[in-house]
C-alpha cells in the first residue's frame, strides 16, 4: 500500500518537473517575439525583397523621361576577287584584293513628348511600389497574427497546466487519505482504486497539455525563423482590451484596412492603364543627335580610301492613324477592368463590414462570458472547498468529491479558453481596423 502511494507521488513529481521553466530559459515577451519575427520571418523577408525591387523600378529613366545614348563601333575586313570592265574599255582585274572599314559613332535619342504617357508610366510605377508595400504590410499582419495567436495559446496552455497541477495535488491528498482510512479499517479498496484512477487520468491530461506546449513552442520558433529546439518561456498572463468601440473600428477599417487598400490600388492601376491607351492617340515627338566616324581602305573599286566624320541631328514625329481597331478594343477592355475593380472594392467593403460586425458581436458576448465564468469559478471553488472538508470528515463519498473537483476543473478551463478566444477576437478586430501592427518598426 505504501509502495503505491510513493509510486504515485514520484510519478507526479516527474510529470510536474516537465512543466517548470528551466533557469536557462529566457522569458520572451510578445513585443520581442514580434521584433524577432519582423526581422527573421522568411515570408516577410521575401516580400521585403519585392518592395526593394519595386523601389528600384520607380525611376525617371524607367518611365521614359530620360534620353538614350548608344555607342557603336565596328571593324570589318574582306578579301575579294574582282573583275571590272568600264565603258571606256578599261579593265580592272584584281585577285585577293583586301579592304577594311572602321565605323564608329555615338547616337543620342530623346522622346520629348509621347502624349503624356511617360507621366502615366511614372504614376503607374509609383502605384506598383505602393501596392508592393501594402502586400508587405498584409504579410506582416498575417505573420504577427500567427505569432501572437500561438504566443497567447502558450499562456493559455500554461494556465491550464497550473489548474491540472493543483488538481493533482488534491488527487494526491485524496489518495493518501483513502490509504490511511483503509489501513485503520474505515475505508474501502474501491475508494482507493478510484482515487488512483482519477490521479492517473489527471496525470495523463497534464502530459497531453505539456505535449501541446512543446508543439506550440516549435510553431512559434518556426514563425520566428529560429531553431525548433530554441528554449524560451512566455509571460504568465495577457490583458484583454475592454474599450473597443464599433463605430471607431468601422471608420478606421474603411481608411486603413490593408486588403481594402490593395483592392483600391488595383482600381487606380486600371485607371492609369486607360490613360496610357488614350495617350497613344496623340502624336509623339523626338529628337536625335549623333556623331559618326568612318575610315575605309580598299584595293579595289573606285576609291582607295574614304574617311568621314561629322555630326547628324534631326527631329521626328510619329502618329498611328490606324491599328486595326486594336486601340479601341484595349480601351473597352480597360473600361471593363475599371468597373470590375470597383465591383471588387465594393465586395471587399461589404465582406469587411460583415466580418467586423460578426466579430465585434462575438467579442462582446465573449466579454460577458468571461465575467460570468469568473463568477462560476468562485462558486465552483467554494463548492470544492466545502466538498473537501466533508470528504475529510467522511461525510462525502469519493465519487461526489470527484464530481466537485471535476466541476471546478471544467469551470476554470472553460474560463481560460473563453479568455483566449476573446483575445483572438480582439486581435482580429485590430487587424480589420488596420491597427494590429501600428507602432512597430517595419
Amino acid at each position: 500500500m505504501k509502495t503505491m502511494k510513493f509510486t504515485c507521488i514520484l510519478l507526479f513529481f516527474i510529470i510536474l518537473s516537465g512543466t517548470k521553466p528551466s533557469t536557462a530559459q529566457v522569458i520572451l515577451s510578445p513585443e520581442e517575439a514580434i521584433r524577432i519575427g519582423l526581422l527573421n520571418n522568411f515570408d516577410i523577408r521575401l516580400v521585403r525583397q519585392e518592395v526593394a525591387e519595386a523601389e528600384n523600378n520607380l525611376s525617371l529613366g524607367n518611365a521614359g523621361f530620360l534620353p538614350q545614348l548608344d555607342l557603336t563601333a565596328s571593324q570589318n575586313y574582306s578579301v575579294t576577287d574582282s573583275k571590272q570592265l568600264y565603258l571606256s574599255g578599261t579593265e580592272n582585274d584584281r585577285k585577293g584584293a583586301t579592304s577594311d572599314a572602321l565605323n564608329a559613332g555615338v547616337q543620342l535619342s530623346w522622346t520629348i513628348f509621347d502624349g503624356l504617357r511617360m507621366f502615366v508610366q511614372y504614376d503607374r510605377l509609383r502605384e506598383i511600389q505602393e501596392k508592393t508595400e501594402l502586400s508587405f504590410l498584409l504579410t506582416v499582419e498575417y505573420a504577427v497574427q500567427q505569432i501572437l495567436s500561438n504566443y497567447y495559446n502558450l499562456i493559455n496552455l500554461n494556465q491550464q497546466i497550473r489548474v491540472v497541477e493543483k488538481t493533482i495535488l488534491v488527487d494526491l491528498e485524496r489518495l493518501k487519505l483513502t490509504e490511511d482510512m483503509l489501513e485503520i479499517g474505515s475505508g474501502s479498496r474501491l475508494d482507493l482504486l478510484q482515487a488512483q484512477v482519477d490521479l492517473n487520468a489527471d496525470s495523463a491530461m497534464l502530459l497531453r497539455l505539456q505535449d501541446q506546449v512543446l508543439q506550440t513552442k516549435s510553431i512559434v520558433n518556426q514563425l520566428l525563423a529560429r531553431d525548433s529546439k530554441t528554449s524560451f518561456s512566455v509571460q504568465d498572463t495577457f490583458v484583454i482590451q475592454s474599450a473597443l468601440n464599433f463605430d471607431v473600428l468601422a471608420q478606421k477599417m474603411l481608411a486603413q484596412n490593408t486588403s481594402l487598400r490593395l483592392t483600391q490600388q488595383d482600381e487606380r492601376l486600371s485607371l492609369l492603364l486607360l490613360k496610357e491607351i488614350r495617350g497613344r492617340q496623340i502624336p509623339s515627338l523626338g529628337l536625335n543627335i549623333g556623331y559618326n566616324f568612318l575610315d575605309q581602305q580598299s584595293q579595289s573599286g573606285f576609291l582607295l580610301s574614304n574617311r568621314s566624320l561629322g555630326l547628324t541631328y534631326g527631329i521626328q514625329a510619329s502618329m498611328n492613324l490606324f491599328d486595326g481597331f486594336n486601340r479601341s478594343r484595349e480601351k473597352r477592355n480597360a473600361a471593363i477592368q475599371i468597373e470590375s475593380s470597383r465591383i471588387r472594392t465594393e465586395s471587399v467593403i461589404r465582406e469587411l463590414e460583415n466580418e467586423l460586425s460578426r466579430n465585434f458581436d462575438s467579442y462582446l458576448n465573449k466579454m460577458k462570458l468571461v465575467a460570468m465564468e469568473k463568477q462560476n469559478l468562485g462558486a465552483a471553488g467554494e463548492n470544492l472547498s466545502i466538498a473537501g472538508e466533508r470528504y475529510r470528515l467522511g461525510d462525502l463519498s469519493g465519487f461526489e468529491f470527484r464530481e466537485a473537483q471535476r466541476n471546478y476543473m471544467t469551470t476554470e478551463g472553460r474560463m481560460l479558453q473563453v479568455q483566449f478566444e476573446t483575445k483572438l477576437l480582439e486581435m482580429n478586430l485590430l487587424q480589420l481596423s488596420g491597427e494590429l501592427v501600428l507602432g512597430y518598426d517595419l
